[in-house]
């Protein structure tokens, strides 16, 4: 008898959990303002026949368990109409309903899904609100596309053109004109001459959406022109979430072929310690080079310091394996008492590809036809190079969320995201130097490992003190860090007389060059303070408003240095001829027997930054409705901000303390002036220092002309300040031939004044049409400009603050189902630009030898006084089309084709013309399938057509395309397997 008790009352505690639960179901959703979109706090969700209600938290959003069945269900809200909705509770998942109050809506509504808010309909409802232009992509789009990372995401976007696979051009303006936020934080940058952040070292499995904010509003960071864009992480789910993705792939140019690989890193991207460069610990006053009697470090200690290094020079070769990823997702939310609950989410994806491409490149000197003349000059090679590229690339992303709710409205939060990414690439290259008459191997192997970790607590709060509508304050604390280690960069060159056909006839350069080690560190530090407060308040036809005020403080250090090491051969003892490695030429043996000479290689000027940059910044806008579908956005936004560069030698112990300014003054005819008279070196650059001031007004006018039809104007100012690294004058050369980039101590701001006009019609929650028009005016934009050289197979380019530019554009976007097995979107816009870099007086006065030789000015040499901006294409077109292969939509095939027209590649100088990449189109095919709820694959082809990219110069003598770079980069595919429970 107590045994059937005990198997009874087993049998109970077993399954009254599920029974109980099918006997009772939750509607949730959220609540929102129909005039301004923004979430109703407060709000009261009452059922009246089972006695039942609920309140909205500080997001608009209500959790409410009810009987299942038919229920009716009320939504108040003082200063609202309250609303009715008709809702059948069925047993499993949550049902939702979400309100807008202020908009027309239907009686009876039978939800049996869950609700995303990171589904294509609330992005696009969100851009509808949205008092600024903007547009994006959310996690359901991304979902849906090939892109593996956030760079090829944001390519699928109006207005969006991508440079190089990561750096973002947005309506045609380059990555200095453009900011980049994660979690409303800035982001610091793994690059060690840009300020942009390469978007690709971001996986998309971790992104919820990505926006971006075409026109400035005082709340937003006033350094943009082009957008702003604003990469938000997964949220944690009402409920819980768990999956599992795998996924494999290739290229059909590399997978299964012939792949040399170093092999440097760790399976996550990091370094490994005998990548690093063992002599980082020597005193900086101690450069590593041969001493005499006086002084220094004993020769024979510096060539034995060789053996210290990793000795591999010879990469590995063997068939490229097959990419593959991997992604792992959980979250969940837990109640804690009776009106609190803790959300979370954890994620981390890994990917892994293999890359091998060919290169074609030229290099050209140019010949001006006519003396002070810009035109008509003709092109004399200097070199050409076919090269074979292999790259390894490791991405690992990590994301957490968790949130505390300690009662409706009342949240804390914290965000963080860890994510890094190991290229290896190795460089084997061909060609001919027709300065010196030579052909020339080249053999560069180089590994780079950046690394982001971005740490946001934050805060959400309700504040009821001032009546029925909450004021809302919010608060962010964050710190970020980017890390780009490039441990070891080696380079091997041989050369021989042009027409020698042997090539056992190749011998080692025997310059600095060769059998060189380079090893460069940078790190970008931020540390952010945000807060920002609401006040609504009724306008005098009791339309409802809003007071936003908000203070936003941030200190950013960034640091760069980097270490070169080289050989020189003292006798010839065949050791030098091709193909005998480096692993026998720079054996440390053959620098004790002095048969070579190993030493550090000194810089002459510098090899290291440290800058800086202090912010504070203040705001005020108001939402204002002037009728009740009218309304207007305006306010200031103060900046203050100071910036600061001190460029050093590391061999030098005091250079690093030195504060003395030099030759740096504003004012370049006191500068020259100054080196005249022997009061300062025209070398000695000192402390670049740039201090601003600047109020930044905004005007955004929304007016809704017709239902869900928008017209939208706006007048800003906004403006971009330079890079920390270009306030830096030094430069260096990242392979044998490359050109070679200097900074400029001397770059101010440039100011921009944007107007934007834009018509927006949304059919429906999915479906939507956007015609857009806009003008911006650049003073002192900063621009790449070209220095004189001689005698040398590369080019040298430096900063400078342009004379003004010009951008006008249209764009336009189009997204609608067209059958219910067929939907198609697309966008596109046309922009034109002009950058005046040097008036004709100045260019005359230059070329003739008026302006003083230590003018900075003198050092100016461009082909052309005004041209486009860089990296911005006329035309830029985007199509996508969605086969859905069955009634239920688990099934589809879509393809994505994105066009962009001609667009100037690199700044001609020297009576070189610019550098043109050709258009090009790329097409991408995806099938997607789900199989019941827990079951989703992927499969997808890229660049079906293999598109060749072209880069070409114009000859004006003979009015020929010459090439300046060609390459494929093959067909990819891949498979993705994706397990929820």
């Amino acid at each position: 008898m107590k045994i059937k008790l005990f198997a009874i009352a087993l049998l109970v505690f077993t399954f009254s959990e599920d029974v109980f639960a099918q006997a009772a179901g939750k509607v949730r959703g959220k609540i929102v303002d129909g005039d301004n979109g923004e979430p109703v706090f407060g709000a009261t969700i009452v059922v009246r026949a089972v006695k039942k209600f609920a309140k909205t938290d500080f997001d608009g959003a209500y959790d409410l368990e009810l009987p299942l069945g038919t229920h009716d269900i009320e939504f108040q809200m003082i200063g609202f109409s309250p609303q009715k909705r008709t809702v059948t509770v069925t047993p499993g998942k949550a049902q939702v309903v979400n309100i807008t109050f202020g908009l027309q809506t239907l009686e009876t509504v039978d939800v049996k899904g869950r609700a995303l808010n990171d589904a294509e309909a609330a992005l696009l409802a969100l851009q509808k609100k949205s008092s600024s232009v903007s547009d994006g992509i959310s996690k359901e789009a991304i979902k849906k596309s090939p892109d593996s990372s956030a760079g090829e995401v944001v390519r699928r976007v109006t207005g969006i053109t991508l440079v190089g696979g990561k750096f973002v051009f947005v309506r045609g303006l380059g990555e200095r004109y453009s900011n980049t936020e994660l979690n409303d934080t800035l982001v610091p940058s793994t690059e060690p001459d840009k300020r942009v952040v390469a978007l690709d070292i971001f996986p998309s499995g971790v992104l919820k959406n990505v926006r971006i904010i075409k026109t400035f509003i005082p709340e937003l960071p006033a350094e943009f022109s082009g957008g702003l864009v604003k990469i938000e992480t997964q949220e944690y789910p009402e409920e819980k979430l768990f999956s599992v993705s795998v996924g494999a792939g290739g290229n059909y140019n590399t997978t299964g072929h012939k792949f040399l690989n170093m092999n440097q890193g760790n399976m996550l991207g990091g370094v490994n310690d005998n990548q690093k460069n063992p002599l980082a610990n020597v005193p900086n006053a101690l450069p590593v080079v041969p001493g005499s009697i006086f002084g220094g470090i004993n020769p024979q200690v510096v060539q034995a310091s060789s053996a210290e290094f990793n000795q591999k020079w010879t990469p590995d070769s063997g068939p490229a394996p097959f990419d593959r990823n991997f992604s792992i997702n959980y979250g969940d939310t837990f109640k804690v008492g009776a009106t609190s609950r803790i959300g979370v989410l954890v994620g981390s994806t890994y990917n892994r590809n293999f890359r091998f491409r060919q290169e074609e490149s030229n290099r050209y000197l140019g010949v001006a036809a006519v003396p002070l003349s810009t035109a008509g000059s003709t092109l004399n090679k200097l070199q050409d190079q076919k090269a074979d590229l292999y790259t390894e690339e490791r991405n690992w992303g990590n994301n957490m969320n968790l949130a505390y709710e300690i009662t409706k409205g009342q949240q804390v939060f914290i965000k963080s995201l860890y994510t890094q990414q190991g290229e290896g690439v190795v460089r084997d290259a061909n060609g001919n130097d027709y300065i010196n008459l030579a052909h020339f191997k080249a053999l560069t192997t180089q590994y780079t490992s950046s690394l982001i970790q971005h740490h946001t607590l934050g805060g959400d709060h309700a504040l009821n003190w001032f009546g029925d509508r909450a004021h809302k304050f919010d608060w962010r604390v964050n710190y970020a860090q980017a890390d780009r280690d490039q441990p070891n960069l080696q380079q091997q060159v041989w050369r021989q007389g042009i027409g020698n056909p042997n090539p056992y006839d190749l011998t080692r350069l025997g310059d600095s060059n060769d059998g060189s080690r380079f090893f460069s560190n940078t790190r970008d530090t931020s540390r952010t303070l945000k807060l920002n407060y609401e006040i609504p308040f009724d306008q005098w036809s009791g339309l409802k408003a809003l007071l936003k005020l908000g203070t936003y403080s941030m200190s950013r250090e960034k640091d760069f240095t980097f270490f070169w090491y080289g050989q020189k051969p003292n006798t010839a003892i065949g050791l030098e001829r091709y193909p005998i490695p480096g692993e026998i030429y720079s054996n440390p043996l053959t620098f004790l027997d002095n048969t070579n000479q190993f030493s550090q290689q000194l810089p002459g000027q510098s090899n290291a930054y440290a800058a800086s940059q202090k912010l504070q910044a203040y705001y005020s806008q108001v939402d204002l409705p002037i009728l009740p579908k009218l309304k207007v956005l305006f306010g200031m936004r103060y900046e203050d901000s100071y910036q600061k560069v001190k460029t050093y030698y590391t061999g030098n112990t005091t250079s690093f303390l030195n504060l003395d300014y030099g030759c740096d003054v504003s004012n370049d005819t006191v500068r020259v002036a100054l080196i005249r008279n022997n009061i300062c070196d025209q070398f000695n650059n000192g402390v670049g220092e740039l201090r601003t001031k600047d109020r930044l007004p905004s005007f955004n006018l929304n007016w809704e002309v017709a239902k869900d039809q928008i017209v939208r104007a706006a007048v800003t100012q906004t403006l971009t300040r330079p890079d920390l690294r270009e306030l830096s004058p030094f430069g260096f050369t990242p392979y044998y031939g490359a050109n070679t980039v200097f900074g400029n101590s001397s770059l101010q701001r440039s100011y921009i004044h944007n107007y934007d006009l834009r018509y927006e019609y949304y059919l429906n929650p999915t479906d939507y049409v956007g015609v857009g028009a806009f003008f911006k005016q650049i003073s002192d934009p900063i621009e790449m400009i070209g220095q004189p050289v001689a005698g040398g197979i590369s080019q040298k380019f430096t900063f400078a603050n342009a004379q003004q530019a010009t951008i006008r554009g249209v764009e336009f976007d189009f997204r609608k189902e067209l059958t219910s097995w067929l939907r198609f979107e697309t966008n596109m816009f046309f922009i034109k630009s002009r950058v005046d870099v040097l008036s004709w007086e100045q260019y005359i006065a230059v070329q003739s030898g008026l302006v003083d030789t230590f003018s900075r000015v003198a050092a100016y040499n461009p082909t052309n006084l005004s041209r486009p901006l860089q990296g911005q294409s006329p035309f830029v077109f985007n199509l996508r089309f969605d086969f859905f292969l069955n009634e239920k939509k688990t099934q589809a095939i879509g393809v994505y084709y994105n066009y962009f027209a001609d667009r100037l590649y690199a700044v001609g100088a020297n009576y070189l013309p610019d550098a043109y990449e050709r258009a090009v189109g790329l097409t991408d095919v995806v099938y997607t399938a789900k199989r019941g709820d827990h079951l989703e694959f992927k499969v997808s082809a890229q660049n079906i057509f293999d598109t060749r990219y072209r880069v070409y110069q114009k000859n004006e003598l003979t009015g020929e395309k010459d090439l300046f770079l060609s390459y494929r980069t093959g067909v990819s595919y891949s498979f993705q397997a994706t397990y929820k429970l």
